[in-house]
């Protein structure tokens, strides 16, 4: 199955006026109100990364993942059928909704929702970030990665790779695998976990003043919940900020990037940043945003 990189990230959230702050403030990145509980962030040419609808609580709704043609997304769609995987073909109304030619779901084995599509929205006019910033990098690589917490680890991870295709970069102690799709060295990591759902979707920089400028903005603004550091398998040097949903943007630059052709899947068993990361308290969060 190919394929191209984790595209988009839809999301139930309870306070959408707390989201767009957050957006325009600390992620940078321009909105857009689709009707009264819909929201829209743009952080590329794309129409939008993040889909934030309006409910009764804080969830994630979906992941969209990109394939490159009609024909890609059919064969993909046989293929899960072929798994026993249910899949539902998305209406001309829900695609228009979305912004994409066509798109079809399926959830996984432990019920999180996933949308394989093509031909995305794209405006390539110049973009304007909401705060002064060099910008994201995405293109081939998508919008960055999503970390999920699972019950039921080795039957997603047997699905993750087996039926869909994804690349094992890395585990650790085997509850945690680090699974890839592109270059970039996971767009996807499965966490084994009594408590499922969302953990963190990480956005990559174009450079290292991006993640100085944005931590001074986490600190100002009561969001900063890691400290700077550099993680010891992708290498990115980043920080944790906590969104209006409770979960959190992983804000970083220099992730590594896999070559498929010489890559090694790796067993970690050390700590999983080399330096840094270190939780915030509370109590120095609210010192911070006062200061």
């Amino acid at each position: 199955m190919d394929i191209r990189a984790l595209s988009y990230v839809a999301a139930e959230v309870t306070d959408l006026d707390a989201w767009e702050q957050f957006a325009r403030e600390f992620l940078g990145m321009p909105t857009t109100h689709e009707g009264d509980g819909r929201l829209l962030l743009r952080m590329d040419e794309r129409a939008y990364r993040f889909d934030l609808r309006l409910g009764s609580e804080d969830r994630l709704r979906w992941l969209g993942w990109e394939v490159s043609t009609k024909a890609a997304l059919e064969d993909a769609v046989d293929q899960l059928r072929a798994a026993g995987v249910t899949v539902a073909a998305g209406s001309d109304e829900e695609a228009r909704e979305r912004g994409v030619i066509a798109f079809a779901a399926f959830e996984d084995p432990a019920g999180n929702r996933n949308e394989l599509f093509y031909g995305q929205q794209a405006d390539f006019r110049p973009l304007v970030l909401t705060r002064p910033m060099g910008g994201y990098l995405t293109g081939e690589l998508g919008m960055g990665h999503a970390v999920i917490g699972v019950a039921n680890f080795r039957e997603c991870f047997d699905f993750y790779v087996d039926v869909l295709g994804f690349r094992v970069s890395d585990t650790f102690k085997n509850f945690i695998a680090f699974l890839h799709c592109n270059p970039r060295h996971h767009s996807l990591a499965l966490v084994e976990s009594d408590q499922p759902g969302l953990r963190h979707i990480m956005l990559e920089t174009t450079g290292i003043d991006d993640v100085g400028m944005a931590i001074d903005v986490a600190r100002k603004g009561g969001y900063l919940t890691r400290e700077l550091g550099r993680h010891t398998n992708d290498k990115a040097v980043s920080f944790y900020a906590e969104t209006p949903s409770g979960w959190e943007i992983e804000y970083g630059w220099s992730g590594l990037q896999v070559d498929d052709e010489v890559w090694i899947v790796r067993q970690l068993i050390g700590p999983t940043s080399l330096w840094g990361h270190d939780p915030i308290g509370e109590r120095q969060r609210i010192s911070a945003a006062r200061d």
